[in-house]
């Protein structure tokens, strides 16, 4: 991707020296990167169509939004930093469509790797105000430039099936069981109002504390992928299903979030290794 009239590729790098808000007790805080690379995200897309403001399309519609469909980190080494250690953060739009947009960011301290993530989002828009389960896939014409940078992208599953099914976790899964919770508005939507994919990426992090307990606290996130099929209404109920495979010196799982009555919302795949 390269902006209109100009040989550099775009692309923006920052530098953030760690403090309380970017850690957790076992390194960086997987939440707060994937809230910050999505904000990246939005900006590189909003210097590729030459704008600022919140949404796109036309002036008197309803906004268009890039809404994550899916999101990967490979090579986590999340628990290899410590406060005051400075993260250096590499961003590039890989891929730029009037449909979809690819992102890839490379996080590293010290010159050793800590996060290698690949983000993919659709832009979509409500088709009823104020109606999350209305939103749809849209177009924006006549804008940007294709360029994709490795390869053709994969195809998008025509099903609701376990796409993410071996991925990560593996054949030998077991039932850890069902949480549901309660997304609040003031924690886990964002500015549109959408429940927020990090959000998604937390409620998992939360059964696996629910059903591991203090042996979650032992591990730190290598690779993380997540496929995201809906959104939900404020006030609705979010329901994580958790099958779980690995030994003693991993954490695999597998979750499946829905809405309580059976809507798959999201798919996200997870493993973690010991700090």
């Amino acid at each position: 991707m390269r902006l209109e009239g100009d040989d550099t590729p775009l692309t923006d790098a920052c530098c953030h020296v760690l403090g309380m808000p970017h850690l957790c007790p076992s390194g960086l805080s997987e939440n707060w990167l994937w809230k910050e690379l999505g904000h990246r995200h939005w900006g590189l897309i909003a210097k590729a169509f030459g704008r600022a403001e919140a949404g796109f399309g036309p002036a008197g519609e309803p906004p268009v939004y890039a809404a994550f469909r899916r999101i990967s980190l490979q090579g986590g080494d999340l628990g290899g930093v410590r406060e005051n250690d400075a993260l250096d953060v590499r961003s590039t739009v890989t891929y730029l469509s009037e449909t979809r947009v690819v992102s890839r960011h490379v996080a590293a301290c010290r010159d050793r790797l800590v996060a290698d993530v690949e983000m993919s989002s659709v832009f979509v828009r409500r088709q009823a105000e104020g109606v999350n389960r209305s939103i749809a896939r849209v177009r924006i014409e006549g804008r940007g430039h294709t360029m994709p940078a490795f390869g053709a992208m994969p195809a998008q599953p025509s099903g609701t099936g376990h796409v993410l099914s071996g991925h990560v976790t593996g054949v030998d899964e077991r039932d850890l069981g069902t949480l549901v919770t309660e997304p609040c508005p003031h924690l886990d939507f964002n500015g549109a109002g959408l429940l927020y994919f990090s959000s998604f990426v937390a409620a998992v992090d939360r059964a696996e504390w629910h059903f591991l307990g203090k042996r979650s606290g032992l591990f730190t996130t290598r690779e993380r992928r997540a496929l995201f099929h809906a959104n939900v209404e404020l006030g609705d109920r979010l329901a994580v299903r958790m099958l779980a495979s690995g030994d003693g010196a991993e954490c695999r799982h597998r979750a499946l979030l829905s809405t309580v009555d059976g809507r798959l919302l999201a798919e996200i795949a997870t493993c973690r290794t010991k700090l």
